[in-house]
């Protein structure tokens, strides 16, 4: 973000939310485009208030809006709320470094500006940014500070999972708070997309090994994980990309937890089988 063309009195004066002495150092030259980017930026909607009664209005559609970013930033839902009185369009700004407002929101952690968007009208599935990789919602598991809080606003306000890479994120992570949640709100247990996640390209990591979120914890030794989705009905058989199945590459990396339950889990399966098949070969001849 470019740095403030306003002097640097008027704006002190903005950031402490002064608007006394902000109306004294203001002069006809400033732009008020200016001065509303800095009252959003810290959260001062009075100051921003003013520049609406001064005649300015907020853009309705943008791509890769300074001021909409600021707007995130300074996460002021009355700075917002006075936008949308002023013909602001919620669903009508993108970015694509940071995605839409709500996107944005979401990778910031500013929980309670998220909260107010989805609550105002705000598409419950953000456009995510498209210059860098990973979705928003996997954000909240696998960014520098996972984000149960934030994990559920979003999936209690009907988030699309579809091509998220949700599910192996959270797998992959470890995190079966955050998995269990997805799995609950309609996670695809069965969904290898890893398109919106950050996947590492280091060399122990091919693209062969894209796979099933079971895949992925049985490759990384979570067995926390392995355990839900198995109960959950991950099938126990599913390969990576390259033909790996989830015993083999828990055995390779030496999980040996991980190995025995998935033993545990196809022997159980394989006895349910053979009781099944004796049922019915009963019910067939005697």
């Amino acid at each position: 973000m470019s740095p403030s063309n306003l002097p640097a009195a008027v704006a002190s004066a903005i950031a402490s939310g002064n608007v006394t002495s902000f109306k004294a150092l203001y002069e006809p030259n400033i732009p008020l485009e200016e001065i509303a980017r800095h009252a959003a930026l810290y959260g001062q909607p009075v100051i921003m208030q003013w520049c609406c009664d001064q005649g300015w209005r907020p853009p309705r559609e943008t791509l890769n809006s300074e001021f909409i970013t600021s707007a995130v930033y300074g996460a002021s839902p009355a700075i917002w709320q006075i936008m949308i009185d002023h013909g602001l369009d919620l669903n009508a700004h993108e970015n694509e470094i940071f995605g839409d407002p709500l996107s944005t929101a979401v990778i910031c952690g500013h929980y309670d500006l998220a909260k107010w968007l989805l609550e105002h009208g705000h598409r419950s599935t953000p456009k995510d940014r498209s210059y860098v990789p990973g979705s928003s919602i996997s954000w909240t598991i696998s960014g520098y500070e996972p984000n149960m809080k934030m994990l559920k606003l979003l999936l209690d306000h009907g988030h699309d999972l579809k091509d998220t890479g949700a599910g192996v994120a959270a797998a992959d992570e470890g995190n079966v708070e955050a998995l269990r949640l997805l799995l609950d709100h309609g996670l695809n247990i069965e969904d290898r997309d890893m398109s919106g996640y950050p996947f590492s390209e280091e060399d122990d990591e091919p693209f062969e090994s894209q796979g099933t979120a079971l895949y992925r914890a049985c490759r990384q030794g979570n067995w926390e994980c392995v355990e839900l989705l198995l109960e959950r009905g991950a099938d126990p058989l599913a390969t990576d990309l390259g033909g790996t199945s989830c015993l083999e590459i828990a055995r390779q990396r030496g999980h040996e937890d991980v190995v025995w339950i998935l033993k545990y889990t196809r022997l159980v399966q394989l006895t349910r089988g053979a009781k099944s098949l004796l049922g019915f070969i009963k019910r067939l001849f005697f």
